[in-house]
């Protein structure tokens, strides 16, 4: 049985729940301009109530967010906690798809000076990290959501909590989803 008590039996408390839900319909409703904020205040929330590794997962949501609003500086302030809660609590593989992810948006916005400033004070760190486990290797637990069920935050597989075979658990309100058979 895998277990990952990392979040277990921690849900969001309803009012971080309600932010959580009204930045995800921003972003759905292409308003990233108005999410960016609301991620930023769950981070805060998070560092606040000693969540570090969610703190990172939402300054991580905050920083696209505000890049996709063309909000430069946030996008790197937030980008840079992002990266550095994610390499201090070993999160490798989200480190890596992350940065990847940010400075080729970066790059795209316009914010080059942004995308070389993560260069010059991350890149280093993170091109050492362990390679992530081959697609192959992984195995197969069933068809998830795209999204959660309850929050409505994205659902990766990949990166998923999983709490025994079938089982995962949302890292951003704690609500378990049960992969299809």
């Amino acid at each position: 049985m895998l277990r990952n008590m990392r979040f277990q039996n921690r849900p969001l408390n309803p009012v971080n729940m309600a932010l959580l839900i009204q930045a995800n319909r921003a972003m759905a409703g292409g308003k990233p301009g108005e999410a960016a904020p609301l991620f930023a205040q769950l981070a805060q929330h998070m560092e606040a109530n000693q969540h570090p590794r969610r703190a990172g997962i939402f300054h991580a949501m905050a920083a696209n967010a505000s890049a996709d609003s063309n909000s430069e500086q946030v996008a790197l302030e937030h980008a840079r906690a992002a990266l550095q809660a994610f390499l201090q609590y070993q999160m490798n593989q989200r480190a890596s798809m992350f940065y990847t992810n940010i400075t080729r948006k970066m790059n795209e916005h316009g914010m080059k000076g942004s995308a070389d400033q993560l260069e010059k004070e991350f890149g280093g760190q993170v091109r050492k990290l362990p390679a992530a486990p081959a697609a192959g290797a992984a195995q197969h637990h069933g068809v998830l959501p795209t999204n959660c069920t309850k929050c409505g935050a994205p659902i990766h597989g990949n990166e998923a909590n999983w709490v025994d075979e079938n089982t995962i658990e949302c890292e951003y309100c704690g609500v378990l989803i049960r992969s299809g058979q």
